[in-house]
């Protein structure tokens, strides 16, 4: 039993050790039909960057998502936009969360970072951490009834 205990909290552990490179979503919806404005942004027609790579726009060692959008009479239908990319720091002074203002165009601005996980600026929840908690804790109930 205390075998099986040490080595569900050794496998939680190696999960959760950080990397030295992060991979983000990079795209932006002015740009690219797979990055939308409005609706769900598809992970499976999307790549993730290595943000240390040559593809990154930003080299960093964090995720970035911006959303830029307005509802007043100017625009017609509302106007949004959607950037995802990869950050060096932020200049909100937000290490890990999210930055909500209106900026200088009355554009409201959403500006979330992040780190945890690759692809974190994507727009599911990660899962799996959840995911393997619970099946180490079914486990080692069933593994107790034994």
């Amino acid at each position: 039993m205390y075998t099986l205990f040490v080595l569900c909290f050794v496998l939680i552990y190696i999960v959760h050790i950080p990397v030295d490179g992060i991979q983000c979503y990079q795209c932006s919806s002015e740009e690219d039909e797979f990055c939308p404005a409005f609706g769900k942004f598809d992970e499976t027609k999307n790549a993730l960057v290595d943000c240390f790579s040559l593809e990154s726009y930003v080299p960093g060692h964090m995720c970035m998502k911006m959303v830029k959008e307005s509802y007043d009479s100017f625009y017609a239908k509302g106007f949004r936009t959607v950037i995802r990319t990869c950050a060096s720091r932020s200049t909100l002074g937000v290490a890990q969360g999210c930055r909500y203002f209106v900026d200088e165009v009355g554009l409201e601005v959403a500006v979330c970072y992040c780190e945890n996980r690759d692809g974190c600026n994507g727009s599911s929840i990660n899962i799996h951490s959840i995911l393997l908690l619970t099946l180490t804790l079914l486990t080692l109930f069933f593994y107790s009834l034994l």
